[in-house]
């Protein structure tokens, strides 16, 4: 990840993930409410990982008036699931749309599974439901995270990404 505000929020999660770690490894119950706190705070990531990254793009691509319509659209985006980020990088280029569906689906689909299980279950654990999201379980949904993100970048930024 480039973008300094992503990579910010990223280390601080991570952060938090040791000190979670530390401050109660034999209490089930605590790790379990950590998951939860910790698992809307990866889905504000992804969250911000759209209007970041394309914000920056469209900053760098574009005359002021059409970057400030683009960023004003991209701040409208809420709890995006996977078929959300597919669309919003058809919406920049159709390929990009077409190659990031590819990578979230890429042999087991781990990419797209893990954003769309961060946003349903930030979407249960808003409205007190029950949901058995784990920290363990985040920590590797925000790896598959970070990962489209880190291709979502390579797109902008015209790489070829891996």
């Amino acid at each position: 990840m480039r973008n300094i505000r992503l990579v910010s929020q990223h280390q601080a999660i991570l952060s938090l993930f040791e000190r979670t770690a530390q401050a109660a490894p034999q209490d089930i119950e605590l790790q379990g409410h950590w998951g939860k706190y910790l698992c809307v705070l990866v889905a504000g990531l992804l969250e911000n990982s759209i209007r970041e990254v394309y914000g920056d793009f469209v900053r760098n691509a574009s005359s002021p008036q059409v970057a400030s319509r683009a960023v004003y659209s991209l701040s409208n985006i809420y709890s995006p699931k996977a078929s959300r980020f597919i669309e919003v990088a058809r919406s920049f280029d159709q390929s990009w749309g077409r190659d990031l569906e590819a990578y979230m689906n890429d042999g087991s689909g781990e990419r797209k599974d893990a954003i769309d299980s961060i946003m349903n279950n930030r979407h249960l654990i808003a409205h007190g439901r029950s949901t058995s999201i784990s920290v363990m379980r985040v920590r590797n949904y925000l790896g598959r995270a970070i990962e489209v993100i880190d291709f979502i970048e390579a797109q902008c930024r015209g790489q070829r990404a891996t």
